[in-house]
């Protein structure tokens, strides 16, 4: 059966007008007449032509998961965004990454990306970190956070802390007389209630203590932090706070841990940067 001939003519001028041309380094182009539109038609095919996706996880067991699912060692790289200063780990796999032959070039858009969530004792004392306190309100920090406290040798235990804790309580309405710098390197602090009265009262302030933290959400590791007690006094009323020692350098510990975690078990290789 013969076909009309506007539609003859249509076909013909598209047949005559889509020439392919594989001379620039093997790379395909087509001559299209104005006013003529391509479409791409892959969303009508039962599977798409490959793999594409850009997949959040949100724990290092299910980032493994999936890049051990859908990567090849040749063709997945993992790539890591990492700030310890800024507490930032992010980590991304390139599933189809250029592969090492001259000729494996891939088209690099099969993610996986990974921000671990921050614990939340992590979070909470590095939020409050440098913060001032007035005594009372410090002491009900301290014995909310109590679990927090390491038991590290030549540190305050936690129930030191408690001890500590209470001390401030009891303490919070009454005037700082003295204080005096002991050899174990706390302080002895000497209130009173009233000058007139023989109402002094002593306790002992702790100049450093270590925390046990965990760093990100779901971890079973509990790093140790060690912490600067300081404190001002301004007419009798004392301001506390703490100053954590080089949280860094404990982010970039647990940054490690997860990192070797992830390079034995899924064997990709991982580069310092983004994609």
């Amino acid at each position: 059966m013969e076909q009309p001939d506007n539609i003859k003519t249509v076909l013909d001028a598209g047949a005559a007008a889509v020439q392919p041309i594989t001379s620039h380094g093997g790379t395909p182009y087509v001559a299209v007449p104005e006013g003529y539109n391509i479409h791409d038609l892959e969303s009508l095919l039962p599977a798409p032509t490959r793999k594409r996706a850009d997949v959040t996880t949100t724990d290092t067991d299910s980032f493994i998961f999936y890049t051990k699912k859908h990567g090849s060692l040749d063709n997945a790289t993992i790539y890591a965004d990492i700030d310890a200063e800024a507490s930032r780990f992010h980590l991304v796999a390139v599933i189809n990454d250029h592969g090492s032959d001259i000729d494996a070039q891939q088209w690099r858009d099969h993610l996986c990306q990974f921000s671990p969530k921050q614990a939340l004792e992590w979070k909470r004392w590095l939020g409050k970190n440098k913060t001032n306190f007035s005594q009372a309100d410090f002491a009900t920090w301290l014995e909310d956070n109590l679990p927090d406290i390491a038991a590290v040798p030549g540190m305050p235990s936690g129930a030191d802390i408690l001890q500590m804790a209470l001390g401030f309580e009891a303490n919070a309405e009454k005037r700082l007389r003295s204080k005096i710098n002991l050899q174990n390197g706390g302080v002895q602090f000497e209130f009173v209630e009233d000058e007139d009265k023989d109402t002094r009262t002593k306790m002992q302030v702790f100049e450093r203590f270590t925390l046990g933290l965990p760093v990100f959400d779901g971890s079973s590791n509990a790093y140790p932090l060690e912490a600067r007690l300081k404190y001002r006094e301004r007419e009798g009323k004392v301001t506390f706070w703490y100053e954590l020692i080089r949280p860094d350098r404990v982010f970039k510990s647990a940054v490690t841990d997860e990192l070797t975690r992830i390079k034995e078990i899924t064997g990709f290789p991982v580069i310092s940067g983004k994609p």
